[in-house]
């Protein structure tokens, strides 16, 4: 009977040990995403219903837009050696897209609506 407690026991702690890991490794990463056009002094206008949905997780960005914008180009440049990278995807649907390892990062959008984004990975 202790064997089988002992055994019980040692089968949840190694199973304690890998979820504790896996959830170490796997840190995601809220990015607001402003409108760039928002800083520019005009007439007030009613607020855009638009919200993208950004998140840095595993070497991945994420982007789920809530009104779709048509073709997207998002540039993402490393802030810590200064190389950009852009990438195009289109915004009816969920987006997943490789940048890689990033610690700090500027990251833009152009939508094929004429409207622009922008937002930070590591620096808020």
């Amino acid at each position: 009977m202790r064997r089988l407690i002992l055994i019980c026991l040692v089968i949840l702690s190694c199973n304690f040990i890998s979820t504790a890991q896996n959830e170490n490794t796997s840190v995601s990463t809220s990015i607001i995403l402003k409108n760039r056009n928002q800083n520019r002094p005009k007439k007030p206008k009613v607020p855009s219903l638009q919200y993208i949905q950004c998140i840095y997780q595993n070497g991945c960005l994420y982007f789920q837009f809530a009104i779709a914008e048509g073709e997207c180009q998002l540039t993402v440049t490393d802030m810590t050696t200064g190389f950009a990278r852009q990438y195009v995807f289109d915004s009816s649907a969920d987006a997943t897209i490789n940048v890689g390892t990033l610690t700090q990062a500027h990251i833009e959008i152009s939508t094929a609506n004429g409207h622009e984004y922008e937002g930070w990975l590591g620096m808020e």
